[in-house]
């Protein structure tokens, strides 16, 4: 910020507050709590997701050795 804008804004007793913002892939958000909550429900899905395809794999694999 420019010296002559903080003197401003000391003169006529202006303050400013930083605003944190919390990334989480594309997803922006206010409140870290908020971002906490998306990040576990999103890795949850990626684990089932992840887990039913193993059993996809499985089961076309099991498949395959009936029909031989």
């Amino acid at each position: 910020m420019k010296t002559d804008n903080l003197d401003k804004m000391k003169k006529y007793d202006i303050t400013c507050e930083q605003v944190n913002i919390y990334h989480y892939k594309q997803y922006q958000y206010g409140k870290l709590e908020d971002a906490f909550n998306y990040a576990r429900v999103d890795q949850a899905h990626l684990e089932l997701n992840s887990a039913l395809n193993g059993m996809k794999k499985t089961l076309l694999s099991q498949s395959e050795k009936d029909e031989s």
